[in-house]
C-alpha cells in the first residue's frame, strides 16, 4: 500500500472517529435536552397534581377522626358501642405501651423518627426487604404518607394519589410532631373486625385497654395492617356455616344481634412472627422478650370483645339512640342528619337510665317466658297461648275464613321453593297465568302469603314471605285476577320455575324473601319506669327475637288497652270533678245511641249499685261509659293531654286520633275512653308514664332513658332533664292509688299481687282477648306488661290475668332486697264510715240490709267527705204473703218489718225486657198488697163479730141496712187506700224515689 494511500486511510479514519463523537455529543446533547424537558415535564406534572391535593390543615387532625359512641349504664359502665362500619376510641400516644408503638414502627416504617414524611432510602430498603424475604413484608409507604392517605385520600393505585399522598405527608411533616403523627395514625388505622384504632382492636381480641398489650399481642396488631381481611387474629362464621372438623372455635362474638362462631386465623401468627422478628432486628426487644413473645399461644390470649353487654336485647338501647337524636334535634337544633352523624361518630358518650341488672332479670324471664306462665308446655295440645282458627288444611283464618298464615307444608316443599297447585295455573303462550290465593297481586308487587310452623317449646312462629322478584316488564296484572308472569322474563330465567312429577308449578325460592327464623307469637312487652325521676329503668320489646332495629313494641307498636284505659281516662277525671271513691254508679241496662244494650259486662247481668272503688275493682264496663258520660268526653281529653296521652304540640307523635284528624273513626267516644277501644292504641311506654303520675303525688314526668349526653371532649352537651307537669292534687291521686291498690288486694287483678309489698294496678283485655294488659306500681316503679299476637285477628287463650301474672313474676324479681313500704298518703286524707249502697254517712238502719252490714270506711281528700245520712235504705212493712207493701187491710200478724233500698232513678224491670240486677231483689217494693183490700176487711171483720158473738154458734142472718155499721170504716179505709194506691203513695215508696 502506498504511503498516500495509507495516509488517506487513516484520515478516513480519523473523519469517521470524530464524526462518531459529535454524533455521540449530540445524542448526548440532544438526551439531555429530552432528560431536562421530562424532568420539567414531570416537575409540572407534580406541581400539578400536588396543586390538586386538598387544602389541609394538619392541626386539626383530631377533628377528622371519627369516633365511637358509647351508651354507659346509670352507674357509668359501658352498655353498648354504638354499632357503625367503623368502632373508633381515642387515646393518647401516652397510654400506648411503647413496644406496641415500636412494633408498627418496625414492620411499617423503620425509619419513621428520620424522614421527612417521603423516605427514598426506606422505599430501596423495604424493595430489598422483600426480595430477600421472598414476599412482600413490608411496605414502602411511610406512617405520614398513610395517615395522609386515610385522613383527606381514598385507596386508588394511581400514580397521582401518591404524588398527592408524598406532598400531603410533606406538609403534615411540617406542622406536626413524630408524636403527634404516630398517635393520629395508630388511633386512625383500620384493625379488622370493624376496629378502628389501637385501642378498639385491643378491646375487639383481647377484650382489654391498649395499655394492657403484651409485646406479642402488639406485635399481632402491627401485623394486620398489610391486610386486615387477610390478617386479621380470628374470623367469623355463622353456626350454620360453621366446620368443627376443619375449624377450631375459640368464642362466640354478637354482631348486629347475631351470634357468630369466632375461628383463630394462621396467617395472622405468621405475621406476628415477621414483625417479632423485624422489631428484635432494630433492637427494640432482646432475645429473651422475642422468644416469649414468639412462644405465646396467641388462641388462649385472643378473648373476642362484645360491643354490648352478653344477654342483653337492644331494645333499650336502640330506643336511647331515637331519643339522643330527637334530644340534639330539639335541643341544639341539628339537623337529624348532623344528629345522626354525631351520634354514630362523634364519640359521644351517653349516660343511660338502664339498670343493667334489673334489665338481665326481665331478660331471663322473657327467655323462659313459656315455662314462668305454664310450666312444662309440652302439656299443652296446642301451641302457647293461640286461640287460633283452622280451615280444613290447617292454615290459620280469621273470621271471615280468610287466610292469615298458611302452615308451611302448604306453601313451599321441602326445600322452601314456592308451590302452586295443578288447576291454579296455566301455561299460556309462554306466559304462566296464575290464579291462587297464596300470591296476591299488590301495587306493582305480587306478595307471598305468610306462614307458620310450631317450635320446640310449642310456640306458635311466624314468618314472613316477600313479593316475587320480577322487573316490571316481567308480569302482568289481568282484569279477571290473574297474574301474568311473561314469557320475555321466563326465557331469560329458566331457573325460575318448573313442573313437579305432580303437576305442580315450583317456583325457585331465590326469587323472594323469606324470614328463616320467624317470630315468636304470642308477643309481649314490659317497660319500667322511676315514675318520680321518669328514668326507664328496664325495657323489653319483644321475646325470643335477634337483631337491632326491630319493631319495638314496648315504644312503637299501639295496642288497644282494655279497661287499663279506665283509671287514666275516666275515674281519675272524675275524682278530679265531684265523684269521689264513694260515689254510687247504678250497674243496670245501659244503651247506646242506637237504643241497643250496651256494653257489656265481663260478667253476665248487672250487679246494681256499686261505688266507684268497687266499679275499678270489678272492671264495670257499665259503670265505666256512665261515669265517662257524667263527666263529659272534653274532660276525659284534657287529663288525657296532661298524662302524655295526647301531644297537642306535636300529634304526629302520639296514637290518638281526634275527631278534628278523623271525623268518622276517632277516639273521641265512649268506647274508646271508657273501655278501651281505641282505633290504633297506645303503647306499654305510654301507659307506664300514664300510671306513673298516679304513683307520683298526680305529677305526670316525661319518660326518659338517658340523663345526660357528653362530646367526645368530656363536655355536657346535654343534660336530659324530664319535663313535668300536674296533673290532679296529691290528694287525688292518691285516692285513685288506693282504689287501685284494692284493685289488686280484693278486685279481679289479684294475681298480680307481690307478696309482702303494696301493689297497685288494672287489667286490661281486649275483645275475644285479642291483648291482655296488667298495668301497675308499687312504692318504687311503675310499670306496663303487654302480650298479645302481633297479629290482632290470633286471640289468646287467656286474657289480663295472664298478664297480671307476667307482671307479678317480674316484679318480684325487681323488689328483691327491697323493703316493704306504704305508699306515701298525703295529710289532707280523711278516713269516714259510710254507707256502700248511698255513699253517704251511714243511718241507724244501714247495718240491717238483708245482704249484711253495709257500713265501710272510706278515704276521701278533705273537704269531700259526705256531710248527709243515708237516704238509700229505707224500712218498710210488708205483707209476707204478697211481699208487696203492707197496706191498713193487712192482718198485722202478716205484717213485717225490712229494710230495702230505694234507687234514685226507678228502676222499672219491665222498661228493660223484664232485666233484673243482682240487688234488685232487695229494692223497696213499688207495689201496695193487692190481696187485702177493703171487702176483705169487712167480711173478716164480721167474722170476727159473729166468733165472739156466737161463740162458735151458727152464723147470724145479716141486717137489711148494714150501711150505718160500716160507716166509719168506710170513710176512713176509703181515705188510707186513696193515699197508698200505686199512683200515690206507691211512687213513693214501690219505685225506690
Amino acid at each position: 500500500m502506498s504511503e498516500d494511500n495509507t495516509r488517506k486511510q487513516e484520515s478516513e479514519k480519523k473523519k469517521k472517529k470524530k464524526k462518531k463523537k459529535n454524533g455521540l455529543k449530540i445524542f448526548l446533547l440532544i438526551l439531555l435536552m429530552i432528560l431536562v424537558v421530562g424532568i420539567g415535564a414531570v416537575t409540572g406534572m407534580v406541581i400539578a397534581i400536588a396543586k390538586d391535593a386538598p387544602q389541609i390543615d394538619p392541626t386539626n387532625i383530631g377533628s377528622l377522626l371519627s369516633q365511637t359512641s358509647f351508651i354507659l349504664d346509670e352507674n357509668g359502665n359501658t352498655i353498648e358501642k354504638v354499632q357503625t362500619e367503623e368502632y373508633r376510641t381515642i387515646v393518647s400516644l401516652e397510654k400506648m405501651p411503647p413496644h406496641l408503638q415500636n412494633a408498627f414502627i418496625s414492620i411499617e416504617d423503620e425509619r419513621f423518627r428520620k424522614h421527612i414524611g417521603v423516605d427514598p432510602k426506606g422505599i430501596m430498603s423495604a424493595v430489598f426487604d422483600n426480595i430477600k424475604a421472598g414476599a412482600t413484608v413490608r411496605g414502602a409507604s411511610t406512617i405520614t404518607q398513610q395517615l395522609a392517605r386515610n385522613l383527606y385520600l381514598n385507596n386508588d393505585k394511581k400514580l397521582d394519589r401518591k404524588i398527592k399522598e408524598a406532598y400531603l405527608a410533606m406538609q403534615m411533616e411540617k406542622a406536626l410532631t413524630k408524636d403527634q403523627i404516630l398517635e393520629a395514625y395508630l388511633n386512625r388505622i383500620d384493625l379488622g373486625q370493624g376496629a378502628f384504632g389501637v385501642q378498639e382492636a385491643a378491646q375487639t381480641y383481647f377484650s382489654k385497654n391498649v395499655d394492657e398489650l403484651t409485646i406479642a399481642e402488639s406485635a399481632l396488631l402491627a401485623g394486620i395492617v398489610k391486610s386486615p381481611s387477610k390478617y386479621s387474629p380470628y374470623f367469623t362464621v355463622r353456626p350454620e356455616d360453621f366446620n368443627g372438623d376443619t375449624q377450631e372455635e375459640i368464642g362466640q362474638v354478637d354482631k348486629f344481634g347475631e351470634k357468630f362462631i369466632v375461628i383463630s386465623n394462621s396467617n395472622a401468627i405468621k405475621r406476628q412472627h415477621v414483625v417479632l422478628g423485624k422489631m428484635k432486628e432494630l433492637g427494640y426487644i432482646t432475645d429473651k422478650e422475642y422468644n416469649e413473645a414468639i412462644n405465646e399461644d396467641i388462641k388462649t390470649i385472643l378473648k373476642p370483645g362484645q360491643k354490648k353487654i352478653n344477654g342483653i336485647s337492644s331494645y333499650f338501647t336502640d330506643y336511647v339512640k331515637v331519643q339522643a337524636i330527637e334530644a340534639m334535634m330539639g335541643k341544639l337544633g341539628y339537623t337529624r342528619e348532623q344528629a345522626e352523624k354525631e351520634l354514630y361518630t362523634g364519640g359521644l358518650k351517653i349516660y343511660s337510665t338502664m339498670d343493667v341488672n334489673m334489665q338481665h332479670k326481665i331478660e331471663d324471664i322473657y327467655t323462659n317466658f313459656t315455662e314462668i306462665l305454664f310450666g312444662n308446655p309440652q302439656k299443652l295440645k296446642g301451641p302457647v297461648l293461640i286461640g287460633w282458627s283452622l280451615d280444613k288444611n290447617k292454615n290459620i283464618v280469621d273470621e271471615r275464613k280468610k287466610i292469615i298464615y298458611y302452615r308451611q307444608e302448604n306453601l313451599f316443599d321441602e326445600n322452601f321453593n314456592l308451590v302452586i297447585e295443578k288447576g291454579t295455573f296455566e301455561i299460556r303462550d309462554g306466559n304462566i297465568a296464575i290464579n291462587n290465593k297464596k300470591i296476591t297481586p299488590y301495587k306493582n308487587n305480587i306478595d307471598i302469603g305468610d306462614y307458620y310452623a310450631i317450635d320446640d317449646k310449642k310456640n306458635l312462629v311466624t314468618h314472613s314471605v316477600g313479593s316475587l322478584t320480577l322487573p316490571e316488564d316481567g308480569f302482568r296484572m289481568e282484569e279477571n285476577g290473574e297474574v301474568l308472569i311473561l314469557n320475555t322474563f321466563l326465557s331469560q330465567k329458566e331457573d325460575f320455575h318448573r313442573i313437579d312429577e305432580n303437576g305442580n308449578l315450583i317456583i325457585n325460592s331465590n326469587y323472594f324473601y323469606r324470614s328463616k327464623d320467624g317470630i315468636v307469637q304470642p308477643q309481649s312487652a314490659t317497660v319500667i319506669m322511676d315514675y318520680r325521676t321518669g328514668a326507664i329503668k328496664a325495657l323489653v320489646g319483644g321475646r325470643d327475637i335477634k337483631g337491632n332495629k326491630l319493631l319495638n313494641r314496648a315504644t312503637s307498636s299501639q295496642r288497644q288497652p282494655g279497661s287499663s284505659i279506665k283509671p287514666i281516662a275516666v275515674y281519675l277525671p272524675a275524682l278530679d270533678n265531684g265523684f269521689t271513691a264513694a260515689s254510687i254508679i247504678d250497674d243496670i241496662p245501659h244503651y247506646n245511641e242506637n237504643g241497643e244494650l250496651w256494653p257489656k259486662n265481663w260478667y253476665s247481668g248487672y250487679r246494681g249499685l256499686t261505688t266507684l272503688r268497687n266499679s275499678v275493682e270489678q272492671s264495670i264496663n257499665v259503670n265505666s261509659v256512665k261515669v265517662l258520660e257524667s263527666i263529659g268526653i272534653n274532660t276525659s281529653l284534657e287529663y288525657l293531654k296532661r298524662l302524655g296521652i295526647i301531644n297537642e304540640e306535636h300529634p304526629e307523635k302520639d296514637n290518638f286520633i281526634s275527631r278534628a284528624e278523623n271525623k268518622a273513626n276517632n277516639d273521641e267516644n265512649l268506647a274508646a275512653l271508657g273501655l278501651g277501644g281505641m282505633t290504633k292504641g297506645l303503647t306499654p311506654l305510654e301507659m307506664t308514664a300514664a300510671y306513673g303520675a298516679i304513683a307520683n303525688s298526680g305529677t305526670y314526668t316525661e319518660p326518659i332513658t338517658f340523663t345526660k349526653i357528653l362530646d367526645k371532649d368530656g363536655n355536657v352537651l346535654i343534660e336530659n332533664n324530664p319535663k313535668q307537669n300536674m296533673v290532679v292534687s296529691p290528694e287525688i291521686a292518691y285516692i285513685m292509688s288506693d282504689i287501685l291498690r284494692t284493685t289488686v288486694a280484693n278486685g279481679i287483678a289479684g294475681r298480680a299481687q307481690i307478696p309482702k309489698m303494696p301493689t297497685a294496678g288494672k287489667t286490661g283485655t281486649t275483645q275475644e282477648n285479642a291483648d291482655a294488659w296488667f298495668v301497675g306500681f308499687t312504692p318504687y316503679y311503675v310499670s306496663a306488661v303487654w302480650i298479645g299476637n302481633d297479629s290482632p285477628t290470633i286471640k289468646l287463650t287467656k286474657g289480663s290475668a295472664m298478664a297480671a301474672e307476667l307482671w307479678k313474676n317480674i316484679m318480684i324479681k325487681v323488689h328483691e332486697n327491697l323493703e316493704p313500704q306504704n305508699f306515701e298518703m298525703p295529710p289532707n286524707i280523711v278516713k269516714v264510715s259510710i254507707c256502700s249502697q248511698s255513699g253517704k254517712l251511714p243511718s241507724e238502719i244501714c247495718s240491717r240490709d238483708p245482704r249484711g252490714n253495709t257500713i265501710i270506711s272510706e278515704i276521701f281528700a278533705k273537704g269531700t267527705e259526705p256531710r248527709e245520712h243515708c237516704n238509700t235504705h229505707v224500712v218498710l212493712d210488708i205483707d209476707t204473703t204478697t211481699g208487696k207493701i203492707a197496706n191498713e187491710y193487712c192482718p198485722k200478724e202478716l205484717i213485717q218489718s225490712k229494710v230495702f233500698i230505694k234507687r234514685e232513678p226507678p228502676y222499672n224491670p219491665a222498661d228493660h225486657n223484664g232485666i233484673m240486677p243482682k240487688d234488685y231483689q232487695y229494692t223497696a217494693p213499688w207495689e201496695i198488697c193487692p190481696v187485702h183490700n177493703q171487702e176483705n176487711a169487712i167480711d173478716e171483720w164480721i167474722d170476727e163479730q159473729f166468733n165472739e158473738e156466737n161463740n162458735g154458734e151458727e152464723e147470724p142472718p145479716i141486717e137489711e141496712n148494714p150501711e150505718n155499721d160500716v160507716e166509719n170504716p168506710n170513710n176512713g179505709n176509703g181515705n188510707n187506700q186513696n193515699d197508698q194506691t200505686p199512683g200515690n203513695n206507691g211512687n213513693d215508696n214501690g219505685n225506690g224515689n
